[in-house]
């Protein structure tokens, strides 16, 4: 049984021999049995004593029942290292990159007197050599006591302490006991693949586990495909996502104030949507370990007038464009008439519009800014020809919501100056709507 200590201990494993005459040969090892970590190496030692009368030749290590010196062996060429001092009457052996098939017994063989004595150890050294692994001890289901534990074939004679990888990244934090990592308890997010190695010889790690962690459906999300008003007799679809360990098995929907469920499936559709179906609904995510429901979503059926206050406002703002087009072409005509008449030395017949509000009293759209014209001159005057009166930019026509309870100012009509004196470059009309 191999007992915690260093790598040598100062007790000795005394073993006595009996020569052919009679004489007593002493041999002591460092330690009856070495379990190491394969890779990385092995050493040894003996120490001997002899008869006066005898002369020690030559000391060299074997493995049992072979007694030829195993440096010269070819599965140790160039990862044996010996060193065997007759003056001191030691021998040491360093084996580099022990593996399993080293696992073996090694003793000290004795030469003297020119070969003509020759006493070899026995018992000797029992070398284990041993990879590392990871176990994982505990059911690793969220909320458990798990432990990993960094196991060998042998109890390693170096009493070392261990390191753990989670992912490849070290764990400096993670609670440890010997060569054990405490998770308490686990949860999810400690979920990865471990390994575990000796320090000092990190490159000799396990190989690596994965802690498949298991829980019950978090996060359970409802939905909804569309706006949560639908239009009368429309469809609308509702989705549940979950995150579990097994995956969830069952989706179930219900709608609140309604004792049985009203779907099956990780996916509803409400097709023909009425006011009866209007409610809040959310689903609920299960697999063996548990379940978890979804916040409520609600669902309502749109209103008819809103359909039908939006026809009226597309049409009234057609029928306003038609409106501003007449009037922008009733200015150019009299900016027109209104200088050939200064020609002839007439009195000013263009009429004074300026800043002159109308209200407009049955129009329902009181909450609808409809557009603004203008009038441009790209090229030219207008007195140049009828051509030039042609080229008129009108602005595009754009609607949109005022706030509740604001003045809405249906549309302006703005010619630019066209000419010195003209008197065309101002707002002539502006037609607004007030509440």
């Amino acid at each position: 049984m191999v007992q915690p200590g260093g790598t040598f201990y100062s007790a000795l494993f005394l073993l006595t021999l009996k020569g052919a005459v009679g004489d007593t040969w002493g041999v002591a090892y460092s330690l009856p049995s070495l379990c190491v970590l394969r890779g990385s190496s092995a050493a040894m030692s003996c120490n001997y004593t002899y008869p006066s009368q005898h002369v020690v030749t030559r000391a060299f290590w074997c493995n049992y029942p072979m007694d030829t010196d195993l440096t010269q062996q070819p599965r140790y060429a160039g990862r044996a290292r010996a060193a065997c001092n007759t003056t001191e009457q030691r021998c040491s052996l360093i084996i580099d990159g022990p593996n399993a098939g080293d696992d073996d017994q090694y003793n000290c063989r004795i030469l003297a007197d020119q070969t003509l004595n020759k006493w070899t150890g026995r018992p000797g050294i029992m070398l284990s050599t041993t990879d590392l692994q990871v176990e994982i001890v505990g059911a690793a289901t969220e909320g458990n006591d798990v432990r990993l534990v960094c196991k060998t074939s042998c109890y390693l004679s170096s009493s070392p302490t261990y390191s753990w990888k989670k992912n490849g990244e070290p764990l400096e934090m993670e609670p440890t006991k010997n060569n054990e990592l405490l998770l308490h308890p686990v949860s999810r997010e400690d979920g990865g693949r471990y390994s575990c190695a000796v320090k000092g010889h990190e490159d000799l790690s396990s190989a690596e586990v994965d802690l498949n962690v298991t829980y019950s459906p978090k996060n359970t999300t409802a939905l909804v495909s569309m706006p949560a008003e639908i239009p009368e007799g429309g469809s609308v679809t509702l989705s549940c996502s979950s995150d579990a360990n097994p995956p969830v098995q069952n989706y179930t929907w219900f709608k609140e104030n309604v004792t049985s469920p009203v779907a099956a499936g990780q996916n509803f559709t409400i097709t023909n949507f009425t006011s009866a179906e209007n409610g809040l609904y959310y689903c609920q995510a299960a697999n063996p370990l548990g379940s978890q429901n979804s916040s409520a979503v609600p669902l309502r059926v749109s209103s008819p007038a809103a359909v039908t206050l939006i026809s009226m406002y597309v049409g009234v703002a057609a029928a306003a464009l038609v409106t501003l087009s007449a009037l922008s072409w009733f200015f150019v005509w009299f900016c027109r008439r209104n200088r050939e008449m200064k020609k002839d030395g007439s009195k000013d017949v263009l009429p004074n519009f300026a800043e002159k509000d109308a209200s407009v009293d049955n129009v329902p759209q009181d909450d609808v800014q409809y557009s603004t014209i203008s009038v441009q001159q790209p090229n030219g005057r207008l007195d140049a020809g009828p051509s030039t009166v042609d080229a008129v930019h009108y602005s595009t026509l754009k609607f949109g919501r005022a706030a509740p309870g604001d003045a809405a100012q249906y549309a302006s009509v703005h010619f630019p100056q066209t000419g010195p004196g003209d008197g065309c470059g101002v707002v002539y009309s502006n037609v607004a709507h007030r509440k």
